[in-house]
């Protein structure tokens, strides 16, 4: 029986042909290797959703699956390419915070930095380190590859937490918007476990106040705006058939506050 491969999920924000260039690398190197998109629908240069995205859907891996992100303003700049030993996984990425929530959950075991040049890309571009060196070592782990071969070890990497204020005082919530998704839902940066809010809010969000109705699910609500928790276990702002982005203006890094006002 032959080994095999582990998975490879990938998040980007970016798509076309740069995505099918780090499948075809992958695949070169690692040709068993099952390459798994997770989105490459992240608004460019948004670390934060990239992070949101990596962080609700990393456990529902198999274990040894190798995550690879590549969300990357800064590419080409002095910030380290890392990778993430941790209990069950692995992730590969730039050192700009973008790995930090998921794996900080499931333990970081080991962080090296990738400085072996022999993984690489026989040429290293200064634009698409994508495909020149997240890709072929990504794919080296897949292979099997030892984990301590990627580059030397290191102890500091840029850190991401969600931000998360939850007393705003006079009884308000404060928070940030987390990630929008298609349907223009606002997922927020707290959780039902942080805070309990009642049946009816005062968001206060981009210099103007909605009121929103709890309900436990997208279609029961009224028209406007809705508070939900949604599958990840974050509140949610929504509107039902509608854009909560597209109705309040808001987007990823929006600051806001839920106070409760419960008839």
């Amino acid at each position: 029986m032959g080994k095999i491969m582990a998975i490879i999920s990938l998040t980007t924000d970016f798509r076309g042909h740069y995505l099918g260039i780090m499948y075809g690398v992958i695949k070169t190197i690692a040709p068993a290797a099952e390459v798994v998109e997770l989105t490459s629908e992240i608004k460019p240069f948004n670390v934060t959703a990239g992070a949101y995205a990596l962080y609700s859907a990393y456990r529902y891996f198999p274990k040894g699956t190798i995550h690879l992100v590549v969300v990357d303003p800064t590419v080409g700049s002095p910030r380290k390419a890392i990778a993430l030993k941790t209990k069950s996984y692995c992730f590969v990425g730039p050192d700009n915070g973008v790995l930090m929530p998921a794996s900080a959950e499931d333990g970081i075991l080991e962080a090296r930095e990738l400085t072996n040049r022999l993984l690489f890309h026989k040429y290293v571009s200064s634009t698409f380190q994508g495909r020149d060196l997240f890709s072929p070592v990504a794919a080296y782990l897949a292979n099997g590859g030892e984990f301590e071969e990627v580059g030397r070890k290191i102890e500091a990497y840029e850190t991401l937490e969600f931000f998360k204020e939850v007393d705003a005082g006079g009884g308000a919530a404060a928070c940030e918007v987390l990630f929008v998704d298609r349907f223009g839902n606002l997922i927020l940066s707290i959780k039902e476990k942080d805070i309990k809010l009642g049946n009816k809010s005062l968001v206060r969000v981009c210099g103007k106040a909605y009121t929103a109705d709890r309900v436990n699910t997208y279609y029961k609500g009224k028209k406007g705006l809705l508070l939900l928790v949604g599958s990840d276990g974050f509140y949610e702002l929504a509107v039902n058939s509608g854009s909560a982005s597209e109705l309040t203006g808001a987007g990823v890094g929006e600051r806001l506050t839920i106070t409760c006002f419960d008839e």
